[in-house]
């Protein structure tokens, strides 16, 4: 009976899995200090400095979030990078809840989870930078017009918040006036068109709509800054020493990252796009991003074959075309979790605004999606879903083997451990 008892717990053992869920809610706990660890310093000039841009030295892009911190920490002597940790923190706690809120139903849980959604800034170190914000406000202003189609707000309120929580966006990051408007005037363009007005008159109001908007995506690109702004920037900062942690970069004269990249010509942009990486030598690069590319649309998609799949392809094609400017960058996995996490609110939000039939009646008018979503097949088991999705890494940059190893649940678990055995042991 003895050897029975021990036969069957000794199988119980051995069949025991840990769901894909668990794992990756365990990854994001363990993963967010140690992103917070890598993060500490000024010196960290593309996540934290991405932060403390500001209007120190007169309007440029992406400084509000940076004009709010400096304000706080010379007011109540607070360290810019608590605020910094405070502010990635609640952007991520915020977006996993409005994810939940209105996807859960609609796409499965591990997927939302994932390194391609939830888990994606903190496996590959950028959750200490505006991605996630700038996502979370994208799902504010769709959080907003669900209220306008429930009748809890007037059209005029909602307009009014969209564009003020649309213009916070594009002053933190300007790339939100490239990928998020277009989704937001086809939504309001569906609004006005199921008051029975015509194509003409539906495009125009939901353009007009939004112009508050589109003006603050204007003035971003009129007046991105220059070299004396930036390092006006970088001055404002060297006065808060005395609470700004920093090994090296706080003492220097010029500033570096994000804080330097303001003042960036066309000719230095130019050397961070994939184009300039475009040769017969490299070509696996632009390859292995594309091939990325084509297996994230297929786990969009699901692992199921059901009528919500067809509306899904549509979704995320349709963003996709909104993002192809953005992947001309090199931090194309970061693009990749903006484009796949917004695909995924805004298809939740067709789904339950319009319905599903909705959203393919106009699928078969727009010509460049329908024709995308055709060369995008569902998987053919739950079982191989499950093994790509544990095993895809996504590189916020510079595609290579080791980055998408480190990338990927497998190889970022293994990282944890050797960062906690790191600390624990020395």
């Amino acid at each position: 009976m003895k050897r029975l008892t021990t036969q069957f717990l000794l199988h119980k053992i051995s069949t025991a899995k840990i769901s894909l869920e668990s794992f990756f809610i365990t990854l994001i706990i363990f993963g967010i200090p140690l992103n917070f660890y890598k993060n500490r310093f000024y010196d960290d000039s593309w996540t934290v400095g991405e932060w403390l841009i500001s209007y120190a030295g007169g309007f440029v892009r992406r400084g509000l979030p940076g004009e709010i911190i400096h304000f706080i920490s010379s007011k109540y002597l607070i360290s810019p990078i608590l605020l910094v940790w405070i502010s990635s923190l609640l952007a991520l706690v915020s977006l996993a809840a409005l994810l939940f809120h209105f996807c859960s139903n609609l796409f499965a849980k591990s997927f939302l989870l994932s390194q391609l959604v939830i888990l994606a800034p903190i496996s590959d170190d950028y959750f200490v930078r505006k991605d996630t914000l700038i996502v979370l406000l994208y799902g504010l202003a769709l959080l907003t017009l669900k209220q306008l189609h429930q009748k809890k707000i007037n059209k005029i309120s909602a307009v009014l918040t969209v564009n003020f929580i649309s213009m916070i966006a594009i002053f933190s990051h300007e790339s939100y006036g490239i990928w998020a408007l277009p989704s937001l005037v086809f939504i309001l363009y569906l609004f006005e068109l199921s008051k029975k007005r015509t194509f003409f008159q539906s495009s125009l109001y939901a353009i007009l709509f939004l112009i508050p908007s589109f003006f603050s995506f204007i003035l971003c690109w009129l007046f991105k800054g220059g070299v004396e702004q930036s390092l006006i920037i970088h001055q404002s900062w060297q006065s808060l020493r005395d609470i700004l942690p920093s090994v090296i970069a706080l003492n220097e004269n010029q500033p570096t990252g994000a804080i330097a990249a303001i003042g960036w010509g066309n000719s230095q942009v130019f050397t961070s796009t994939l184009i300039s990486q475009f040769n017969l030598n490299i070509f696996w690069h632009p390859a292995m991003w594309l091939l990325t590319i084509f297996i994230v649309m297929r786990l969009f998609i699901g692992k199921q074959k059901d009528f919500n799949q067809k509306g899904k392809r549509f979704v995320i094609c349709f963003q996709l075309l909104s993002f192809l400017p953005m992947f001309l960058f090199t931090d194309i996995g970061r693009w990749i979790f903006m484009w796949i996490t917004s695909s995924a609110l805004l298809f939740s939000f067709l789904f339950q605004t319009f319905g599903i039939r909705e959203i393919l009646l106009h699928s078969s008018r727009l010509k460049g999606a329908k024709m995308l979503s055709k060369i995008v097949p569902e998987f053919s088991s739950i079982k191989v879903y499950n093994r790509m999705l544990l095993f895809v890494g996504v590189p916020h940059c510079c595609w290579s083997f080791g980055r998408y190893i480190v990338s990927n649940p497998i190889g970022f678990t293994v990282k944890n451990i050797i960062f906690y055995f790191k600390v624990l042991f020395s």
